[in-house]
């Protein structure tokens, strides 16, 4: 019973987090968030360079990138442009090319994903 009083309570934070937007907290979020897309692409430059010997990490990484990616366009709403940021201005001024720019990111990691799964690190 506890556990159903806990999934019914948490069911509910997003709504909550929705109603209480605070611009510093996203724009936090939003780096911390991009911190761990930093860490995985750091993670997977080091495996495939050879440079420590976790190569059954790769699809741990890639997978997360990817759950990563998929919530990218989400990170950048309306009135979080502004601050201590490495964000660019163009992201607001043009949402499209954003959404493009983004896309062609999810493609590309596919990309590498079918590669990475033939096990050759030379490509």
């Amino acid at each position: 019973m506890k556990y159903l009083a806990f999934l019914v309570a948490f069911s509910f934070a997003p709504m909550a987090q929705a109603e209480d937007f605070d611009p510093e907290k996203v724009i936090k979020y939003r780096q911390d968030f991009m911190t761990a897309v930093k860490g995985h692409n750091n993670a997977i430059k080091s495996i495939v360079n050879g440079v420590v010997p976790y190569d059954n990490h790769l699809n741990m990484h890639i997978a997360s990138l990817e759950a990563l990616f998929m919530e990218i366009e989400s990170l950048f709403p309306e009135g979080s442009d502004f601050g201590e940021t490495n964000a660019k201005d163009a992201i607001w001024d043009n949402p499209e090319k954003f959404s493009k720019t983004s896309n062609d990111a999810i493609q590309a990691l596919a990309t590498f994903k079918g590669v990475a799964s033939e096990g050759d690190k030379n490509k």
